[in-house]
């Protein structure tokens, strides 16, 4: 038995893993993916959010944290897919499984992150749900393009459009937009339609104007394995402060999947470190009750 599995290697799994590790726990990583660089396939422009990875896009962070991963020598299993989660019952602990195989563990740490909301969409060659990869495929030089949401993510990939030289970008709108300031001024006021519209994917059009690509930013839901009812807020993992889910002992979740306040790659990081800490207070707590316990037994 692990001490500890953590699933998903993105910048919480990461930080996590690497924490648990040189704090002296027994930590295993589960990544879905088979190459390093598919973990981190959003956003395709450089962060300029992060301090601590300035100008660094979303593949070159997943390669520098598969190769810290590698240096520290962490175990990691690549190519795992969790599947579902479930009580080890009278072993105690947590059983983890994929398609073919499960694995055991004292303590769980989901950081599976999220996926894009489809909002009813398709992928297709003109039309990209979520930022980075899929919009970074679909060629937009010289072309018309629509982007349906008001979030960062929007704005920023409007930005991006623009910088490939798309002809025309278009930001749609169904109430004000929540981009940050500094993401609004990069586009033109006069191209950003705040209100209710109708979108026809079949003629590529919205609210009548035809485009050649439409953009899906609808923002993020929770990545979450199957087999556990985990309370959910706000459509990511409910944890409590030191990101324990209530309720399910030895259960943790950190970065986007959890409901920490404004989920980025900079408090991933952090809560990560957070969640490992809490994990070897309470492994080591674990351990003086249990000895607590032997000596008045001996008494």
């Amino acid at each position: 038995m692990e001490d500890v599995l953590v699933i998903g290697a993105g910048p919480a799994g990461a930080a996590c893993s690497l924490s648990l590790h040189q704090l002296g726990m027994k930590v295993l990583v589960l990544e879905r993916t088979r190459t390093p660089r598919d973990l981190l396939r959003r956003p395709a422009e450089a962060d300029r959010w992060s301090s601590a990875t300035p100008a660094t896009a979303g593949k070159a962070l997943a390669a520098r944290l598969h190769i810290q991963l590698c240096l520290s020598e962490v175990p990691h299993r690549l190519g795992f897919d969790a599947l579902s989660i479930r009580s080890g019952g009278a072993q105690g602990g947590w059983v983890v499984g994929d398609a073919s195989s499960t694995v055991r563990a004292r303590y769980v740490v989901i950081a599976t992150g999220t996926r894009p909301r489809r909002g009813g969409f398709s992928d297709s060659a003109c039309v990209g749900i979520g930022p980075g990869h899929a919009m970074e495929r679909i060629p937009v030089r010289g072309r018309r393009v629509a982007i349906l949401g008001g979030g960062d993510n929007a704005f920023d990939q409007a930005t991006f459009a623009l910088g490939r030289g798309a002809d025309s970008v278009d930001v749609y709108c169904r109430q004000l937009p929540r981009a940050q300031p500094l993401l609004q001024l990069d586009v033109p006021a006069q191209c950003v339609h705040i209100g209710p519209f109708e979108v026809d994917p079949a003629r590529m059009s919205v609210n009548g104007s035809r485009y050649d690509v439409i953009g899906v930013q609808f923002g993020f839901e929770a990545c979450v394995p199957a087999g556990l009812r985990l309370p959910l807020r706000d459509g990511r993992i409910d944890v409590d402060g030191r990101g324990e889910v209530p309720g399910f002992r030895g259960l943790f979740a950190a970065g986007e999947v959890a409901n920490f306040w404004h989920p980025c790659v900079s408090s991933a990081f952090a809560q990560g470190d957070q969640v490992a800490r809490a994990i070897r207070f309470d492994h080591l707590s674990a351990g003086l009750s249990a000895q607590a316990s032997k000596v008045a037994a001996a008494a």
